[in-house]
């Protein structure tokens, strides 16, 4: 893999969006120095440990030529090196590097959950070096959901560089959460999940995973702008997709990319527009018995397209089924399986977990997303409207057996 050339000075931020996220060559990201804006606290002085205190784990985190290094051992949990002090809002801006192919991360806003495998939870972003290439994306550490996974954005998946060093940033402000990777929008959430906590450096757990061994992740450059104005924020160079996880409601930052709550409160919603390519997202959780459909239906009067998308605790039900009729599917048509993540099972969540259900119409075809991950594409039928006719979508939830919990439904329409 060649070698980013360094750069002198700051790169101007028009540059960093065109070059570093698009083409990758002749610039990359790096933070200013901390003696350029003396609000920016340093959280490591490339000597010592002091602030830092190592939280759940056996991984061993030591200083090596002036960086932070934690080194993957089998066996162990996940581990993790957190600061001693808590942070709410915040800019967090750091260099990491990963040799190897284990997995690792930053975590923010996160506080100890003693008795759990990771004795944490809260927020962190992740690194990871494999091809899924999710570097940037927002995990739920210790409640196993992802917030903001990477599969709907190439740009963010198209700037980590494995092996050499990279440049991150993160915004906390509020509700409001948005990564960067060397320069380029990556995760941008809005949530209520943690309001506080301590930043720590992860490495992950790889078991008795020995190609794992001996991995590591560095670490370098950590800094920390505490309580940050609204002129510290890159408010206008935000990833474009936006996953909100407020309960039924739509925040002023989704509202603002076009989204809007739906009223699904009888199984059932309508709308009209004046284009019939959306994005239908929904919560759902499900008891050990549930199984029921979701029908969708677009276009206008005498050219109309219907789909199914199965709804089924596949964790209680699944065994013995068809592919074809398991959580995601269109029933009997096109089976659910991770398109995201070749080679991995699709993510469907048992009763004590909500499902975030997603149908996404465009001008080609119509895609079935579960958890993060798409589960099934296919063609799309032709509705082809007048210049005065409106496009009339309905969504209606037929529950077969069980109970089939739902929240969260809101839309967002693309206009033509």
């Amino acid at each position: 893999m060649m070698k980013l050339p360094a750069v002198s000075g700051r790169c101007a931020e028009w540059m960093i969006g065109v070059v570093c996220a698009v083409a990758l060559t002749g610039c990359q990201y790096a933070p200013t120095a901390s003696g350029e804006d003396s609000r920016w606290i340093d959280l490591f002085d490339g000597q010592s440990l002091t602030g830092w205190s190592q939280v759940n784990g056996e991984a061993p985190y030591r200083i090596v030529d002036g960086v932070i290094r934690g080194t993957n051992v089998l066996d162990s949990p996940n581990s993790f090196l957190a600061t001693n002090e808590a942070y709410s809002d915040f800019v967090l801006e750091f260099e990491s590097r990963s040799i190897g192919d284990a997995n690792s991360g930053v975590q923010f806003r996160t506080e100890r959950a003693p008795g759990t495998w990771s004795g944490v939870v809260g927020y962190q972003l992740d690194i990871d070096p494999t091809a899924r290439r999710w570097t940037g994306g927002i995990y739920h550490e210790g409640v196993h959901v992802w917030r903001h996974a990477m599969a709907r954005n190439p740009d963010c998946q198209a700037a980590y560089q494995h092996g050499e060093w990279n440049s991150y940033r993160i915004e906390a402000t509020g509700s409001v959460i948005a990564t960067w990777v060397n320069g380029a929008p990556c995760a941008h959430m809005v949530g209520h999940h943690h309001a506080s906590g301590f930043v720590a450096l992860q490495v992950h757990a790889i078991g008795q995973e020995t190609q794992y061994l001996g991995s590591f992740t560095e670490w370098r450059r950590l800094r920390i702008l505490n309580n940050p104005d609204s002129s510290d924020l890159r408010l206008t160079q935000r990833a474009a997709s936006i996953e909100g996880w407020l309960e039924n409601e739509v925040s002023e930052t989704e509202i603002e990319k076009g989204w809007r709550l739906l009223d699904f409160s009888n199984e059932s919603a309508a709308f009209a527009s004046g284009s019939d390519d959306f994005e239908f997202v929904v919560d759902m959780r499900l008891d050990d018995e549930a199984e029921g459909l979701l029908e969708y239906t677009f276009g206008v009067p005498g050219a109309t397209c219907t789909g199914l998308y199965q709804i089924l605790n596949d964790v209680t039900l699944g065994e013995g089924r068809a592919g074809s009729t398991l959580m995601g599917s269109y029933p009997d048509k096109y089976a659910a399986e991770n398109l995201s993540e070749p080679g991995r099972p699709k993510r469907a969540y048992s009763s004590e977990r909500w499902n975030r259900v997603r149908i996404l119409v465009t001008e080609d075809e119509v895609q079935h997303w579960l958890n993060s991950v798409k589960v099934v594409e296919y063609p799309r039928c032709e509705t082809t409207a007048g210049p005065s006719e409106e496009t009339h979508v309905s969504l209606s939830l037929t529950t077969q057996n069980g109970q089939i919990e739902s929240r969260n439904a809101k839309v967002r329409i693309s206009e033509n």
